[in-house]
């Protein structure tokens, strides 16, 4: 089970959960059956937001990353889906700078939905 830590994030804005960085190593892709048990194992599930889609095009994170060809994403400060959500990963794709949130999958009666 994933434990909340606090997020640093560096110069460039950009952070990694330890656990996802142990699964990630120095890949770049994850094939998407590891990634599912994976998530799976932790019983977790994922949301993800992508700048481009969250920030309007005059923010100035907006501008800087995708009018100014700054590889970083300072000055976006994505909000969580609701407050049970905690930030996996906040870094760049080749679509843009991604964050994703993770949250425990609630258990019902003893069973995992």
């Amino acid at each position: 089970m994933l434990t909340p830590e606090p997020v640093r994030r560096d110069e460039d804005g950009f952070w990694t959960h330890t656990a996802f960085n142990e699964l990630f190593g120095d890949r770049e892709i994850i094939p998407k059956e590891e990634w599912k048990a994976w998530c799976e194992d932790q019983n977790i599930e994922i949301s993800t937001s992508q700048m481009e889609y969250e920030l309007n095009e005059d923010h100035p994170a907006f501008i800087s990353h995708f009018d100014e060809g700054n590889a970083g994403c300072i000055g976006w400060t994505p909000e969580p889906p609701s407050e049970d959500w905690y930030m996996l990963s906040i870094h760049d794709t080749e679509d843009g700078p991604v964050v994703i949130w993770y949250r425990e999958i609630p258990e019902q009666e003893g069973l995992r939905l």
